[in-house]
């Protein structure tokens, strides 16, 4: 399903963690055009890192360009407290409201073992291999809404 329920950009938010709709030109396009997009995070006021939320870009090998997306960034000196998990779950909550889909992707390469337990402790379980743009090995994980 195309389209977002919501266009505005009414951040989700944590008890530790702000949320703003990230602004460049092709993202906020994004936001217009469908209603949901990527949020930057604000630690203690300061960047902290990125919640994306946002269809499949072509080029990507194990995803289909109508697929919504999440991926997660925390900055280097935050790593390892938690924010990362805590953020997607946020993020995720909101999306299921804003995107009307079935399923969110993500896909991570094989060796990032911090993001492979994020996506554990998210509930993402592995549908298939596939290859990044420039070519790189992926792992490619669903996550679906929990039955309510």
């Amino acid at each position: 399903m195309r389209g977002g329920r919501s266009g505005s950009p009414t951040p989700p938010g944590t008890e530790r963690l702000t949320f703003e709709p990230l602004d460049s030109p092709e993202l906020a396009a994004h936001w217009r055009q469908h209603g949901f997009g990527d949020w930057k995070l604000l630690y203690e006021g300061r960047f902290a890192g990125l919640a994306e939320i946002h269809y499949a870009w072509p080029g990507v090998t194990g995803l289909e360009t109508d697929e919504v997306e999440v991926g997660w960034e925390i900055v280097e000196e935050l790593r390892g407290r938690g924010l990362a998990t805590e953020a997607m779950r946020a993020a995720i909550a909101d999306a299921w409201q804003r995107t009307g889909v079935d399923h969110l992707v993500a896909y991570i390469q094989p060796e990032n073992t911090a993001s492979l337990r994020v996506a554990d402790k998210l509930g993402f379980c592995f549908r298939n291999n596939g290859l990044t743009r420039s070519g790189d090995p992926m792992l490619v994980f669903e996550v679906r809404p929990d039955p309510a």
